[in-house]
């Protein structure tokens, strides 16, 4: 056991540190080797430590990872450099519960000592990391009644007894000695309120939160949606600064949001410009199962299934309507949109696209009632007439056509041309034959008049679906109708209504479509 020093040194050790204190901070250098030669002739064991204000007083936010046996969370405090690790284990046990004894701190690998500063530790910079593991009260051996008598005395400061004094006249004391000792009655001290805790505990670690608080410190749980922040509730400067963190992140991510909008809609207008749009990523082409590189392909827009550009173009060439469809189809869908404008001539070689144009006039020609043909032979002129219109005044060949005789008899009026026309059938005896052929084929079957344009057609071979070469009608062969009603194909309000619920049309049947 070592030998106590006298008071005498003790009192000249105080004395001289105080010096040694005094004349570092002077800058005195002689009086400072003088005081510390002194302090080593009494051989006094010394602790030297720098002043809180040798440290920087600017507050930094310090990362927290706060563990225990069950869980781990994030929070951030605000601390000084200059702050020791028992003071920010009593900000801890103020902040949040958590008693000194139950805290152990470790920075940069190491376990902090209380008497360690956070500069030791080069905790100097926002967002420098500490962690602090909870342990439990049985290993700390810290109990609840310890924890509540030491918060008493912090609160209280003290014990105040109460003794009871007893006279010492000789009378009194005869006499109280005859009356029967009682046990003096022991005087408790009123229970001091705890102090009100504004905030809201979590459901789920049971944690206290403060009010302003969109879920829990600890393990990031909602707050309780019928939990109401008071009305006099003054947030301090933590939470003031944290609310203003939350909104310029959130004003951040406004802005984050219309600057992506932005980007997107320009690139939609960049997109906009191209007639045809490329495939943007390596694809394989659902139509002739070809590998397309990125941008040798084509997109469509309206609903972006992507091909080879030759299997599209194919599909435009082969295409019998005015509106040429998508070309997928799988197992279980078939792609109904349609091809834009744009995209077809992109696509087609000037010629090409020039007779699309034309097979587009003779489809609406065709699909037209009130339609009428030029009669003079390969002239492409065509009308659409009225009831009160007679005449048809070709702009290319400048032949003039009779709606009512459905010829051009340049002239004769239309008596004269009838009467003409009758003569010579009678005389014609080819014109004769090839009628009375034709009406044989329509007895026996063998040809048939299209419904729509009632033009004479015959079936060659294959399957029971045709197409009239004049108006475009899809025909079930084996029912003499169209194959689909007025809207063309698809639309089954009208036609033979074929595989219609998977039933055939008629039993002899042989796929119509």
């Amino acid at each position: 056991m070592a030998v106590p020093f006298t008071s005498s040194t003790m009192r000249k050790a105080e004395e001289t540190g105080q010096l040694l204190s005094e004349a570092i901070n002077t800058g005195d250098k002689a009086e400072a080797i003088r005081c510390v030669e002194q302090l080593l002739t009494l051989s006094v064991p010394v602790c030297m430590r720098l002043t809180p204000e040798a440290y920087s007083q600017e507050c930094i936010r310090l990362r927290v990872g706060v563990e225990d046996a069950l869980s781990d969370a994030y929070i951030t405090m605000l601390v000084t450099p200059g702050m020791t690790i028992s003071e920010l284990k009593q900000k801890v046990s103020r902040d949040y519960g958590f008693h000194p004894s139950l805290q152990c701190w470790i920075i940069g690998k190491r376990f902090a000592k209380d008497g360690d500063t956070l500069f030791s530790h080069n905790v100097t910079t926002d967002d420098d990391q500490a962690f602090l593991f909870i342990k439990s009260a049985y290993s700390a051996n810290l109990s609840h009644e310890q924890q509540k008598q030491e918060e008493q005395n912090r609160k209280i400061g003290g014990i105040i007894e109460n003794i009871e004094v007893l006279s010492r006249g000789p009378a009194e004391l005869g006499a109280r000695s005859k009356q029967p000792q009682t046990p003096p009655k022991q005087k408790t001290l009123p229970e001091i309120p705890p102090k009100p805790v504004i905030g809201w505990s979590c459901l789920q670690c049971t944690y206290m939160n403060k009010p302003t608080r969109p879920g829990c410190a600890m393990c990031s749980a909602s707050r309780p949606e019928n939990y109401q922040i008071p009305d006099i509730y003054l947030p301090d400067e933590e939470e003031t600064r944290r609310i203003q963190q939350e909104e310029l992140a959130s004003l951040q991510y406004q802005q984050s949001i219309r600057e992506e909008r932005e980007k997107n809609f320009l690139s939609l207008l960049e997109t906009d410009n191209h007639d045809l749009v490329s495939n943007t990523e390596e694809i394989c082409c659902p139509i002739c199962c070809e590998e397309v590189v990125a941008g040798e392909g084509a997109t469509l827009r309206e609903c972006l299934h992507s091909f080879c550009r030759e299997c599209v173009k194919m599909t435009i060439l082969n295409c019998l309507d005015a509106e040429v469809a998508c070309p997928y189809a799988d197992g279980e869908y078939s792609c109904d949109c349609k091809l834009l404008d744009r995209e077809i001539k992109t696509l087609l070689s000037p010629d090409e696209y020039q007779k699309f144009l034309e097979l587009r006039l003779n489809i609406a020609e065709s699909r037209s009632e009130n339609s009428y043909h030029c009669k003079t032979p390969d002239c492409p002129g065509w009308c659409i007439f009225e009831d009160d219109v007679n005449e048809f005044a070709c702009d290319i060949c400048n032949e003039t056509n009779c709606l009512l005789c459905k010829a051009i008899h340049k002239g004769m009026n239309c008596k004269e041309y009838q009467d003409d026309l009758r003569l010579r059938a009678e005389n014609d005896a080819a014109a004769k034959r090839t009628t009375e052929i034709l009406e044989m084929m329509l007895k026996n079957g063998e040809a048939m008049y299209c419904p729509k344009c009632k033009v004479i057609i015959q079936k060659k071979d294959g399957c029971d679906w045709i197409c009239c070469l004049m108006c475009k009608t899809e025909i079930c062969w084996v029912t003499k109708q169209a194959r689909w009603g007025p809207q063309g194909s698809g639309d089954v309000s009208g036609g033979c209504k074929c595989r219609i619920n998977g039933v055939p049309c008629h039993p002899n049947c042989q796929n119509c479509h």
